[in-house]
């Protein structure tokens, strides 16, 4: 045990003092969020005014164009005067001409521009304005519907609220489908990373021959799961490292934005009645008048935090455990000569198989597949973390941690078994046939 526990700090300290561990956990993700945000930003920030002169020949759009804060339209006599304009006058930026079209409706605007092609935003106002007004000309000469009474039709809508029969709540599909897609990523990604490391690791070890000089001290068993441990450790530090640092985000959010906070709390204590009678009636008033941002607040706020954070320390740890043995493995079976793709294979299906059947257990996170999937050890840790959120019977999670559980040691041996005999063999192609002969070899 001592010799293990050498390894494992080893490993641990090898990689924590790296600075690209550093980078990883911290600077990563704040370039990832300025890559989102930048493009945000220079959309909201960095959009130019433009003038753009109506030719309309056709008569259905004449002095109908609203200006805004984006493009200011100007009234042009003919095709040729705007088209004149357009090259010497330099604060025009565009002319959009619509010819006539005799007994029929047009169907044909161009945008005339100079080396200077306008704005995305630009085209966009004037194409939604296009349709708008064609829209409305059409509704008004043929159906006798006003602009406004078209307004009214497409502004009235009825949401769908699924509601807990017992507490009133409601479901928040939408805000629980993202957190477990979410988690289901997070749960994959970090399995495949650091069970590649573990790999990797092994593969260097063993083509540089360093592995020779440390088994001279360390047993085969004890070096694979030291290592597999360390590499594990460093992980699930990344990961508290990132949860500390986005409850720091939280509640510095929660500080600038208290009364959102505020009000999707009061909501959701609001939705803690009856679902009959008055109260029933008092209770849809009260969602109906939400926002979307109040409705994100109130549907993060409902779900069982503590119960996703227990859940997934567990999947992770027993999950990359469960993989991480047997990509120890395979790195012992890899050197300069061969090719680990077709044992790495086997073991990369079922760790794609929920995030390939992802969209149909979202369709049904309690149907018979994603049933099946979280209870079966090699898929459960992904598909029991998109599950958690939508809530899962207590005995399909207690039977899906105890099937983990019970086949983590069994691939710890089977790991074993292969690491000990292929991590000294060299220039060899391995086969499968090799595998089942240490397997039953004592």
């Amino acid at each position: 045990m001592k010799k293990i526990l050498l390894v494992i700090q080893r490993e641990y300290l090898t990689r924590v003092r790296k600075p690209s561990f550093w980078i990883l956990t911290i600077v990563v993700p704040l370039l990832l969020a300025l890559v989102y945000a930048i493009p945000i930003f220079l959309a909201a920030h960095s959009i130019e005014h433009a003038n753009v002169m109506v030719a309309d020949e056709s008569g259905v759009f004449m002095d109908r164009f609203q200006s805004n804060d984006d493009v200011t339209y100007l009234p042009a006599g003919g095709l040729d005067y705007a088209q004149r304009q357009l090259r010497e006058v330099d604060s025009i930026d565009a002319v959009l001409y619509i010819p006539a079209r005799f007994n029929t409706i047009p169907t044909d605007a161009f945008l005339y521009y100079r080396s200077d092609k306008p704005t995305t935003q630009v085209q966009k106002d004037v194409d939604n304005q296009l349709q708008v007004i064609l829209r409305d000309k059409i509704l008004l000469d043929v159906h006798n519907i006003s602009s406004d009474d078209y307004a009214l039709i497409t502004s009235t809508t009825i949401r769908l609220h699924s509601l807990d029969l017992e507490t009133g709540r409601d479901g928040f599909l939408e805000v629980k489908i993202l957190l477990a897609a979410i988690l289901a990523f997070i749960i994959f990604m970090a399995v495949m990373m650091f069970g590649s490391q573990v790999m990797r690791g092994v593969a260097e070890e063993k083509s540089s021959r360093i592995v020779e000089v440390i088994i001279c001290s360390v047993r085969p068993f004890q070096l694979m799961m030291g290592k597999v441990t360390g590499i594990g450790l460093v992980g699930l530090t990344q990961f508290l490292l990132w949860l500390f640092l986005s409850a720091i985000a939280v509640v510095g959010i929660q500080t600038a934005n208290s009364d959102l906070f505020a009000q999707a709390q009061q909501q959701i204590n609001i939705t803690e009645v009856a679902t009959k009678g008055a109260d029933a009636a008092a209770q849809m008033a009260s969602l109906q008048n939400q926002g979307v941002a109040s409705e994100l607040m109130q549907g993060l706020a409902s779900i069982n935090f503590s119960a996703i954070i227990f859940s997934f320390v567990f999947y992770f740890l027993f999950g990359y455990l469960l993989y991480a043995s047997l990509f120890a493995a395979v790195g012992s079976l890899v050197d300069n000569d061969t090719s680990d793709q077709q044992f790495t294979l086997p073991l990369t299906i079922p760790l794609m198989l929920p995030i390939l059947l992802l969209p149909a257990m979202m369709k049904a996170p309690a149907g018979a597949l994603s049933v099946w999937l979280s209870i079966i050890p090699f898929t459960s840790p992904i598909a029991m973390m998109f599950r958690i959120p939508f809530g899962v019977p207590f005995w399909q999670l207690a039977l899906s941690m105890v099937l983990l559980l019970l086949t983590f040691p069994l691939c710890t041996w089977i790991a074993s078994r292969i690491y000990k005999s292929a991590i000294l063999l060299y220039s060899r192609k391995i086969t499968y046939k090799d595998l089942f002969s240490w397997l039953r070899t004592r």
